[in-house]
């Protein structure tokens, strides 16, 4: 019997979308795409941001419906009017962004769904929830992971909120599961038990649906492979006949090609010696200790680290969102204590948080996301100009390079990687000394990474900023970085410039094995 006739008999199409278009105003997000998911297999989802996965996602999972075609579900065709109609067919999906209560606990959260049929959450039910929430984590393996489930999910970490969606999305035991970028905010160690789950998954019938941009994770755990570009489906196979090269070529052919020579064609960085933007001198905080360290004009600064190393509790700190219990901070020679994220940014700098989630504003459109920072820039003699506010929103998502037909699109609207120039654009408005920037390229493809990548080279190198950025993937730091300070434990280990040397002591700090610096390249974990 044929392999193809084999798999048919062995994994029946679980989920299966026909003709299907959509579309947004002027933008066709999905154009006649068809794709089959079958019950016991991992489907890779592959394509660049914008290529229509998430809208692809959003249509099987009830969020929106389809202008044309059907989808089918253990084939019957069925129209699914919202997520809680997709949720009673067996489709659940986790989300690339974690949609919880921070409020409630981690427990309510897993069983959100539950709580409105089954009278409030007395203390009686709420320790029902924990004990039930224990043996649901304790069967995936991530009873370690999310150790106080009766504790409100606001002091969680981004890692840890991601857990939380994972396991609110197995608890209803789907038959179909979609996976939006779920190890985004995971280390490699968290990735490769979320795996573990997966597989387990897998072997049990359900249909797995994996979107992700870290295709090197991705071929490791995927049977099939179906790649996306510009709303419509233009290849796919089992991952022995479709590799990692031709995915990538599907996706962005000449496009990722132009890209990659634009980001490694950038000028050098200035020669060092210039007086500090930043200088910062014996800081202690929250979960660091007696850190030291300087960011110059026209230089690009990365922190590597493990998650939990201190990294992000140290821009926290000079930020003013943590206190500081110690130390001399200096902004352009000038010493700083500044009391809120709020007075950095009047002070000079300016912060990108690694969550876009807690950064947009989803319910408006570009032009206010944009120049929601600077809006008293828009005012004169008392009276505000929306032309004034929406002409300068819009020549500063042309530079960036914002792909949207104007700035009155709705942001909810643009892709992940998008909505992330729109936050670049947002904090180079308020015309900073220095950028931060928390895991700039979180969830992008490899494409807009580059264009990133381009856009913090040109900042520094051409327009003089000071660039910080802290980022929990090797190739980026290493790439990105004219300088690397290490953090581990809480406190410095190294600062050094990129190199040879710097690839060992980064890996060494990210827990990662690399043989030589020259193998690492902007998309050398898509190749």
């Amino acid at each position: 019997m044929p392999v193809e006739d084999q798999i048919a008999m062995e994994n029946p199409i679980a989920l299966e979308v026909v003709s299907v278009d959509k579309r947004f105003g002027s933008v066709q997000a999905l154009a006649d795409v068809s794709m089959q998911f079958r019950a016991g297999r991992v489907t890779a989802l592959l394509g660049e941001n914008g290529a229509g996965k998430s809208t692809l996602i959003r249509v099987c999972s009830g969020v929106h419906q389809p202008d044309a075609g059907e989808v089918r579900v253990s084939g019957k065709a069925e129209r699914l009017q919202n997520s809680l109609a997709a949720k009673a067919k067996g489709i659940a999906v986790v989300h690339q962004e974690p949609q919880l209560v921070t409020q409630m606990t981690v427990a309510e959260n897993i069983f959100l769904a539950r709580l409105g049929s089954r009278g409030g959450t007395s203390l009686h039910r709420r320790a029902g929830l924990v004990a039930e929430a224990e043996r649901l984590l304790a069967g995936l393996g991530l009873d370690k992971e999310l150790p106080d489930l009766g504790a409100r999910c606001v002091g969680l970490s981004a890692a840890e909120r991601q857990l939380v969606e994972i396991a609110r999305a197995l608890a209803d035991d789907p038959h179909v599961l979609f996976l939006d970028e779920p190890n985004s905010s995971l280390t490699r160690k968290e990735t490769d038990r979320l795996f573990d789950i997966v597989r387990r998954l897998r072997d049990r019938g359900t249909a797995v649906i994996l979107v992700s941009h870290r295709l090197g994770e991705v071929y490791e755990i995927s049977d099939e492979v179906i790649v996306m570009r510009d709303g419509r489906k233009v290849g796919e196979g089992p991952v022995d006949e479709l590799p990692k090269q031709k995915a990538i070529q599907l996706m962005a052919g000449e496009r990722l090609k132009a890209a990659l020579d634009l980001a490694e064609s950038a000028p050098p960085p200035p020669a060092a010696g210039a007086e500090p933007v930043l200088s910062v001198r014996n800081a202690s905080g929250l979960a660091f200790s007696d850190v030291s360290f300087d960011i110059r004009a026209g230089e690009i600064v990365g922190m590597a680290g493990l998650v939990g190393s201190g990294r992000t509790e140290i821009i926290r700190a000079i930020l003013g969102a943590d206190p500081l219990f110690s130390g001399d901070i200096r902004l352009k020679g000038r010493p700083v204590r500044f009391g809120s994220p709020r007075a950095a940014l009047k002070g000079g700098i300016a912060f990108i948080s690694e969550e876009r989630r807690t950064s947009v504003f989803y319910g408006h459109d570009i032009a206010f996301n944009l120049t929601s920072n600077v809006l008293d820039r828009f005012g004169r003699f008392g009276f505000f100009s929306p032309r004034r506010r929406r002409a300068f929103a819009q020549k500063s998502a042309d530079e960036i390079g914002v792909k949207a037909d104007n700035v009155d699109v709705p942001i909810r609207t643009l892709s992940g990687g998008n909505q992330q120039k729109v936050l670049l654009a947002r904090a180079l408005a308020s015309n900073p000394s220095l950028v931060i920037l928390d895991e700039p390229t979180r969830g992008v493809d490899v494409r807009t990474k580059a264009d990133m990548y381009r856009l913090i080279r040109t900042l520094a190198h051409e327009r003089g900023l000071a660039v910080w950025f802290v980022s929990s993937e090797l190739d980026e730091v290493l790439q990105l970085a004219d300088r690397i300070v290490v953090v581990r434990g809480g406190q410095i280990a190294d600062s050094l410039a990129r190199g040879p040397e710097a690839a060992r002591v980064v890996a060494s700090a990210l827990g990662e094995k690399i043989e030589d610096a020259a193998t690492t390249a902007l998309a050398s974990d898509m190749t």
